[in-house]
């Protein structure tokens, strides 16, 4: 299990991930975010929160507007070291995982925003389209999914499946999401060779 990796090496994935900005990982979207966090009482879902880099920069940038972060991380140890990252912010941590998301839907709906970083890799074929349905279900009708892919070998104990845009977009469209943004394969910020990444936005139909 992926989980046992992250909650063993907790530590060190915190340092590896903090050592990158938000703005640095982000790049490609960040000019979609930007209207979000400028919404009054926004909403969003971090699902693979990690250390909560994410969190956190989406928690400062719409303080003034009381944006709300919902960050879901299943490894228990690495949301432990998010919870600290993101101390005295409006950030909110929950154990839970896709597909079901069973906490998550039992408490909240209607998200302005649900951000997958380096998650989708880790899920099974078998198990992406009743992800995506969930995802779907959990956003706003106008609301932005983001959707980071990772391309290459893993060269660990963690469980990494292929991805594929195109069967993302196809997905996606299925369940109401129209892409509005699926970028080229671009260089790893953290600089390791053979790994390349591509981020996929949806905005979800309205009614």
């Amino acid at each position: 299990m992926s989980e046992n990796f992250y909650n063993k090496n907790a530590s060190s994935l915190a340092d590896l991930y903090l050592s990158k900005s938000f703005e640095q990982v982000h790049e490609p979207w960040l000019d979609l975010l930007a209207p979000i966090l400028e919404k009054t009482n926004a909403r969003i879902l971090d699902i693979g929160a990690g250390a909560g880099r994410d969190s956190q920069y989406m928690a400062e940038q719409g303080a003034l507007n009381n944006v709300c972060i919902t960050a879901v991380e299943p490894a228990q140890m690495l949301a432990e070291l998010g919870k600290k990252h993101t101390q005295g912010l409006n950030v909110h941590w929950l154990q839970d995982a896709l597909p079901d998301l069973n906490i998550i839907t039992k408490q909240q709906s209607g998200f302005d925003l649900i951000l997958l970083s380096a998650v989708w890799m880790h899920i099974p074929d078998s198990e992406r389209e009743p992800s995506i349905h969930k995802l779907s279900d959990l956003l706003k009708p106008g609301g932005k999914l983001v959707i980071s892919l990772r391309h290459g070998p893993c060269g660990d104990e963690r469980k990494v499946f292929e991805v594929f845009a195109d069967q993302l977009v196809l997905l996606g469209r299925s369940v109401g999401l129209s892409p509005v943004l699926v970028t080229e394969k671009n260089s790893d910020v953290m600089g390791r060779e053979a790994i390349y990444w591509q981020t996929v936005v949806f905005t979800k139909e309205s009614d």
